[in-house]
């Protein structure tokens, strides 16, 4: 299933609306549902979702009671599989289309007036190191046009990453947003 099926009969909005607030504000002025925005007033040619990627949501698309979920879930973690790899020419969207990097000019909303910024809020950082391969999501904060900051908590990604610290090695990640 492709993302872009989770986003059928999902409520789209055609008024300009800005990641400096107007994202949250229509989401909640209409009750919080699933939510395309097809014109982004500080991203143009950019469209992003809302409310897409949520538990019952999941569970209704692929046919399973929430009471099944993490048990699927935990499946897939001891049931790996190596990603398909698809060319960049089969796959048009996975091209940012700029020459340089500048994070500002893709639809990274600021939720709330309390945040320090704007934020990814669901991204998902995949990391392998030593052999242990982690996937988790994580917030991000925009801030600046080539850099984010993600909180990492006691857990896992954590772990890893001091790991390799102590090592003074690197680790290798895959940040996937809006997939």
């Amino acid at each position: 299933m492709a993302f872009r099926d989770m986003l059928n009969g999902v409520h789209s909005v055609q008024e300009s609306t800005s990641v400096l607030h107007g994202m949250i504000e229509t989401s909640n002025m209409l009750g919080d549902i699933p939510l395309v925005f097809n014109d982004i007033s500080e991203a143009p040619g950019h469209r992003a979702a809302l409310n897409v990627l949520e538990k019952s949501r999941l569970c209704e698309m692929f046919d399973i009671s929430p009471g099944d979920l993490i048990d699927v879930l935990a499946w897939a973690m001891e049931n790996p599989s190596d990603p398909e790899i698809v060319d960049s020419t089969e796959a048009p969207v996975m091209q940012s289309g700029q020459k340089d990097v500048n994070l500002t000019k893709i639809p990274i909303p600021w939720h709330f007036e309390e945040d320090g910024g704007r934020y990814q809020s669901a991204s998902i950082i995949v990391a392998q190191y030593s052999g242990v391969r982690n996937v988790s999501f994580h917030r991000q904060l925009l801030r600046d046009s080539n850099h984010t900051v993600a909180r990492l908590v006691p857990r896992h990604l954590r772990t890893i990453s001091s790991e390799a610290a102590e090592a003074g090695e690197d680790v290798p990640i895959a940040v996937v947003n809006g997939a």
